[in-house]
């Protein structure tokens, strides 16, 4: 093999990859797209808090008057988290108070970072997701998270209910799928960071 054949071959090659790469961060950045989490934060790591922050996860997914189960699209779900997170703060409260708990509860749709999840048969690429986050307290404790939109959280242990899972979420090998974009992932963060902190000695 001349070099000129080394080199179509290696061109090719690199094409390939930078193939396979971009399509797993477009596939990763589709699924953080249409996905809608549910971000549940406890006041503190007492027993108690904890317990409180299970008590108002198992009710609030009662809720589902309020709540986007049948949502036909992420647009559509948000719409109806947007509209009814009054009501869903407020409900929270209330529960709060009637079960004795001496704070209260705040709720907002935010951008939250979130690590790389994996199921058994399908994976959550690490990254920023939307999310209605309900923060117990002072919000304090260990989280409690599950997939709001498509509808995935279930009410009885706040596992997967993988019966109801999208198909765009599912994958083969979870333990390999979107390595690379873990790796794309911090390497953005890092550089967020590092841009952040040249603002700040610079001001």
């Amino acid at each position: 093999m001349n070099k000129k054949e080394i080199a179509l071959l290696a061109s090719l090659v690199l094409t390939t990859v930078i193939s396979v790469l971009s399509g797993q961060i477009y596939e990763a950045e589709t699924i953080r797209a249409n996905t809608l989490r549910l971000h549940i934060i406890a006041n503190s790591d007492s027993a108690a808090d904890q317990q409180q922050k299970l008590y108002i996860r198992d009710k609030l997914l009662e809720m589902e008057d309020i709540l986007p189960d049948n949502a036909q699209n992420i647009d559509h779900a948000l719409s109806v988290v947007r509209g009814n997170l009054p009501v869903i703060e407020k409900r929270i409260n209330t529960l709060l108070k009637n079960s004795g708990a001496e704070y209260g509860a705040s709720c907002s749709i935010e951008n939250y970072y979130f690590d790389t999840t994996e199921y058994s048969d399908f994976i959550l690429p690490q990254g920023e997701y939307t999310a209605l986050t309900v923060r117990l307290g002072k919000a304090e404790g260990r989280n409690w998270w599950c997939v709001m939109y498509p509808a995935l959280c279930s009410t009885s242990c706040g596992e997967i209910a993988l019966e109801n899972s999208s198909s765009f979420i599912k994958v083969q090998r979870p333990a390999m799928r979107f390595k690379v974009v873990e790796i794309y992932e911090e390497l953005k963060n890092k550089l967020k960071t590092n841009t952040a902190e040249k603002y700040d000695h610079t001001g």
